[in-house]
């Protein structure tokens, strides 16, 4: 609103909003304030006034013929899934499954706002440890072929019930080891080595390929966002 002469403040523009309003939403306002200022070259004052104090305000602020009010809504927020939709099982012509063609491409992760691999009520975690069953050697090898095929990390069985992940450096396993938990996977870290859940009863549509997953769409997010795609490892999902 362009406030006129009576009120001291000729050539001003004035943004009024709610003391009641979230502290972001009073942040993202006093930013539009600045771009305002910037953008029109006159100054901007920027008023947190109370609601009920506004609405006694209104008749005398719409009472003139020449008072334009414009309301903008903002559009509807699409709602994001609660866990991350499944990628369809492919296999190879000799039976096995095809972890290199199974992903073609990558929703977001959990750290930055994604659905979640896994939902809370469906987290893989890792055997406990009095529960120190051998885990399937089949598949402790599907698992290491998987990730092998998504992301070129050798990867071996560790203490009971874990797989361990060879990584480039210290920073990259315990980047991927937060980002992997956050998929609601268990995850832990040893020095260069990333350590995931690899217990007994796994089955292949399950976990083992969750397990492959988050390996695999976390080394992605890894090699192409922060360290420009410098490493030589192949596609994930």
């Amino acid at each position: 609103m362009n406030v006129g002469d009576e009120f001291g403040l000729a050539g001003r523009i004035m943004l009024v909003v709610d003391t009641a309003l979230a502290d972001d939403a009073k942040e993202a306002c006093g930013e539009l304030a600045a771009a305002l200022a910037e953008r029109t070259g006159v100054p901007v004052t920027m008023a947190e006034v109370p609601i009920d104090h506004l609405d006694r305000l209104r008749p005398a602020l719409t009472g003139s013929d020449d008072t334009r009010i414009r309301e903008c809504t903002p559009p509807p927020r699409e709602a994001q899934p609660a866990t991350m939709s499944g990628a369809p099982f492919l296999w190879r012509d000799d039976g096995r499954p095809d972890w290199a063609r199974m992903w073609t491409a990558f929703c977001d992760l959990a750290l930055y706002g994604g659905p979640p691999h896994r939902g809370p009520e469906t987290p893989i975690r890792a055997p406990k440890g009095d529960d120190e069953v051998e885990s399937d050697v089949e598949m402790i090898a599907e698992m290491r072929r998987g990730i092998w095929e998504t992301t070129g990390l050798y990867a071996e069985p560790s203490a009971p019930g874990w797989l361990a992940v060879t990584c480039e450096s210290v920073k990259m396993a315990a980047w991927l080891c937060a980002a992997i938990i956050l998929e609601n996977v268990d995850a832990r870290l040893e020095d260069d080595r990333l350590l995931v859940p690899a217990g007994p009863g796994y089955q292949l549509k399950d976990e083992v390929k969750s397990i492959i997953t988050v390996v695999a769409k976390t080394h992605h997010y890894w090699q192409a966002h922060l360290t420009g795609g410098r490493s030589g490892a192949g596609e994930g999902e």
